[in-house]
């Protein structure tokens, strides 16, 4: 068994790794031709969703999905089974909450659902930096550099621990895997694209922590459990409502808004 402390370390190195390719959506902003708007597969607000994006989406996802499939991982039904979660006792927030989960989790990356994933991403960024959010190329790699670092460090902690050992070869192995199954040519491309990356989800992620304080100020007599399944639900019916106000221009017949 792994040492109290270095199950901690494991678990965030654990995090790290993976929260890059999480992370993965639409490739990094940047100044678009215009045989790139007059291809794109829809606008949003003016701002193109190309065809290179929504390929590179359907890829990450279909990589999750299969990476998923490998690891065995505990599906959301199994879960609440697991936890012993009575569904006809839960709240409408909660079965909201894990509904939402479940059709998540069980995403393959077909060509829509990579769609709904890049549009809310791009309302969602424009949002944020209205707020004032917006990040530049220096702090992102800034903040790259600080999560490489941490990581760097947990993993010398974490490979005291044989079980440790085997672990963070799987998650090498799965950072590998994506870089060949995203058709980077090489490490530095890769970690290029996720500083691009981060230039995008950083933004994100400060704008959600406001919500999620401002909310939580508004409501101080929801807290716990509660309050996760509510403030989650809130942030989608925000997200949901964002897109109902952005001028989206669909080009691809195929493709269409899912709201939550």
């Amino acid at each position: 068994m792994l040492a109290g402390n270095n199950r901690t370390l494991l678990k965030a190195l654990i995090v790290m790794t993976l929260l890059p390719i999480l992370a993965f959506t639409a490739c990094a902003r940047s100044s678009q031709s215009p045989k790139e708007i007059e291809e794109a597969v829809a606008l949003v607000n003016g701002q193109p969703i190309t065809k290179e994006a929504l390929e590179k989406e359907m890829l990450r996802m279909q990589f999750m999905a299969e990476m998923r499939f490998q690891s065995g991982t505990v599906s959301i039904d199994e879960f609440l089974k697991q936890s012993g979660r009575d569904w006809s006792k839960m709240t409408p927030e909660e079965k909201r909450y894990y509904l939402r989960a479940k059709r998540q989790s069980e995403m393959t990356g077909e060509k829509n659902e990579a769609f709904n994933r890049l549009v809310r991403e791009e309302v969602l960024y424009q949002e944020a930096v209205k707020e004032g959010y917006k990040v530049s190329i220096d702090e992102a790699r800034q903040r790259y550099q600080e999560i490489e670092t941490f990581s760097q460090e947990s993993l010398k902690e974490a490979l005291k621990e044989e079980k440790a050992k085997e672990e963070i070869e799987r998650l090498q192995e799965v950072d590998n895997k994506f870089q060949e199954w995203m058709g980077f040519t090489s490490p530095e491309a890769l970690t290029e694209y996720r500083v691009q990356r981060l230039m995008r989800t950083m933004p994100i992620s400060r704008l959600r922590e406001k919500f999620k304080a401002d909310w939580g100020n508004k409501h101080p007599e929801i807290r716990g459990d509660e309050f996760r399944y509510m403030v989650e639900n809130r942030w989608e019916d925000y997200t949901n409502e964002l897109l109902r106000q952005a001028d989206i221009r669909i080009k691809d017949k195929d493709l269409e808004i899912i709201y939550d």
